[in-house]
Order: C-alpha cells, then structure tokens, then sequence
C-alpha cells in the first residue's frame, strides 16, 4: 500500500508544482497589463498620471471630439511638442466633486498647473462619455481660473 501512495505523491508532486507555476506566471502577465479604468473618477485620476508626460496613454483616454476630431496620432503629433514647449506640469490635482447621470459624468479637481508662463490655480470641469464598449472617455475639459469673468 505505501509503494501507491507513494507512487500518487510523486505523480501529484510534479502536478502540483506544475499548476502554481502556471499561476504564477499567469498573475505576472495579467498583473502587468495596464487595467483600463473603469469608473471617471479613475479615467481622471489616470489622466493625471499620464498628461502631458506619455500622450499615447493621454489620447486613450479621450474622445475624438476632445481631440477636436482628428486621430490620436495627429493629436498626439500636434498636441505633443506644444505642452512640451508650455513645460506644462500638474503641481496638484485634486477631485473635488463627481456626478454621473446615465452616460455622461461630471468631475471636477480643483488644480495648480505651472507652465514657463508662472505657476495658476484653477478648476477644471471634466466630461466624460461612455462609449459603446462600456469604457468611460474624457470629451471636454473646461478651465475656470481665479481671474475668469473679472474685469481689468
């Protein structure tokens, strides 16, 4: 009886070692593909890590209508070099507010952005759409400053 059992934990051994490799190396390779967001709030957050800094990722998470109807790759040709001129950087971000009605939701950070131009709080307004995949998509960004409607 001891030469089956013995038999059995030599076969299930190798089996055994076999499955949680395969596991590991599973988790490995689901764990370092990027996860597609999939609330705004995380399409935002995302949009943050990777604006203006990795465009390619930037243009994923957008609309064509955000990008003023052109492809990613004119946008990111054409948007690209213009925020690297700006030297554009998000100092802070921080969603203040979110809302989602159906389709399309709100979020709104309040922001510091510095720029070669000086450093400028502001508000920022955040559309997001939902596309026929189900994935959220910034269509529209509205900037309000300290300075917006004041007059001279």
């Amino acid at each position: 009886k001891s030469k089956g059992k013995g038999r059995w934990v030599v076969w299930w051994g190798p089996g055994i070692c076999l499955a949680i490799a395969m596991w590991i190396v599973g988790v490995g390779i689901a764990g370092s593909q990027e996860p597609s967001p999939s609330t705004p709030r995380q399409v935002v957050e995302q949009w943050f890590e990777v604006y203006p800094g990795n465009m390619e990722l930037a243009a994923e998470l957008t609309t064509t209508a955000f990008r003023e109807g052109v492809s990613k790759e004119a946008w990111i040709a054409t948007r690209g070099p213009y925020l690297q001129d700006l030297q554009l950087k998000y100092v802070r971000a921080k969603i203040a507010h979110e809302k989602t009605v159906g389709e399309e939701a709100h979020v709104i950070v309040h922001a510091h952005i510095v720029t070669m131009m000086g450093d400028q709080p502001q508000d920022e307004l955040y559309v997001l759409l939902k596309n026929p995949e189900g994935r959220w998509a910034i269509d529209q960004v509205e900037v309000y400053t300290d300075t917006f409607n004041t007059g001279p």
